[in-house]
């Protein structure tokens, strides 16, 4: 059964302060049981302030219809709160996305730090790309945290992201060192064919209900 994964995803304005604690709330409060995670970075490649990634798993269409319908037929609190934190924000979008490849986290302690890579895909090699990834989740060493790797549904096409959960940004650094390391020449020169470039970002964890 294929998973899907919805993310609200804030731009928020530079003049704003700090809006964890509202983020938190809200997360607290959706009106859904699906199980998600909330993230926030100061990282983000784009200009302006920070961004945060509100996302929900669902196993299958119908439960993002059934969420979908749950956000719309909300509280009027709800409604509020959401509104209130939207106007601090200069974007808000609803980004859907399909599990192709489900990773797993291997650690001590509970993830504190979410990387993700987005990984623009040249047209026509979109299919080489996910393989190639897939296949290096597959044969992960059991011992070691694997990242999760979604495709985008909606927005920008050919978009590959690559989700690891870390206990911290020291093990995170530590990953990406081997994750560079294991890749040999070619696959890099082959890699930077068939792509257009990405980025690697690193979301602070805020709260989270998945089982890891």
């Amino acid at each position: 059964m294929t998973k899907y994964i919805s993310n609200i995803v804030r731009m928020f304005r530079t003049d704003v302060g700090n809006p964890q604690q509202l983020l938190i709330d809200e997360f607290n409060s959706m009106p859904t049981d699906a199980p998600g995670v909330l993230t926030f970075t100061h990282s983000a490649p784009n200009p302006g302030g920070p961004v945060s990634f509100t996302s929900r798993v669902f196993d299958d269409p119908s439960g993002l219809d059934k969420y979908m319908a749950a956000s719309q037929n909300s509280s009027d609190e709800r409604k509020k709160q959401v509104d209130d934190i939207n106007a601090k924000c200069v974007s808000v979008r609803l980004r859907i996305v399909r599990v192709i490849k489900e990773g797993k986290y291997v650690g001590v302690n509970p993830p504190t730090v979410m990387v993700r890579n987005f990984i623009r895909v040249k047209r026509g090699y979109l299919d080489e790309v996910t393989s190639a990834l897939a296949s290096s989740i597959e044969n992960a060493p059991d011992d070691r945290t694997s990242p999760t790797l979604t495709s985008s549904t909606t927005g920008q096409q050919g978009l590959l992201t690559l989700s690891h959960a870390t206990e911290s940004l020291a093990a995170a650094e530590e990953m990406f060192e081997q994750f560079q390391s294991a890749q040999s020449e070619p696959a890099r020169k082959r890699s930077s064919d068939i792509t257009e470039g990405g980025a690697r970002v690193p979301f602070f964890i805020l709260g989270n209900t998945i089982e890891m």
